[in-house]
């Protein structure tokens, strides 16, 4: 983890743990959850990214307030592809995280189900 996911002076994971809790209190804890509090970040014009402003607007409407520096550093965190957005996969898979090995256990046997010649792929 990014050292011990801190950017400058500022500690990633504790800001994430905050947004993650602050989005919980609010009913965000499935997907489809998440679905809904990321299109209110994305509420400003509807392009399916979170600039940088609608990700402060997004936390301030979330009633977390964070300091530039904080928020800066997630959007770093956030922003896998570099575009200066976070898309919904970026979202999701940063406040989701990995799947625990329980479950990434049960999603491999699923999809070897599906993979019927053994190539890695799921042909339709």
């Amino acid at each position: 983890l990014i050292g011990i996911m801190q950017q400058g002076k500022v500690n990633v994971v504790d800001c994430l743990n905050r947004l993650r809790e602050q989005l919980a209190a609010r009913g965000a804890k499935t997907i489809r959850g998440l679905g809904r509090s990321f299109r209110l970040f994305d509420s400003f014009d509807g392009n399916r990214k979170v600039d940088a402003q609608e990700f402060v607007n997004g936390l301030h409407d979330n009633g977390l307030e964070m300091s530039k520096a904080e928020a800066d550093a997630l959007m770093t965190y956030f922003d896998k592809d570099g575009d200066g957005c976070i898309n919904y996969d970026e979202f999701l898979i940063g406040i989701r995280g990995k799947l625990n090995p329980k479950r990434q256990a049960m999603c491999d046997k699923a999809f070897l189900k599906f993979d019927r010649d053994g190539n890695g792929t799921i042909e339709a």
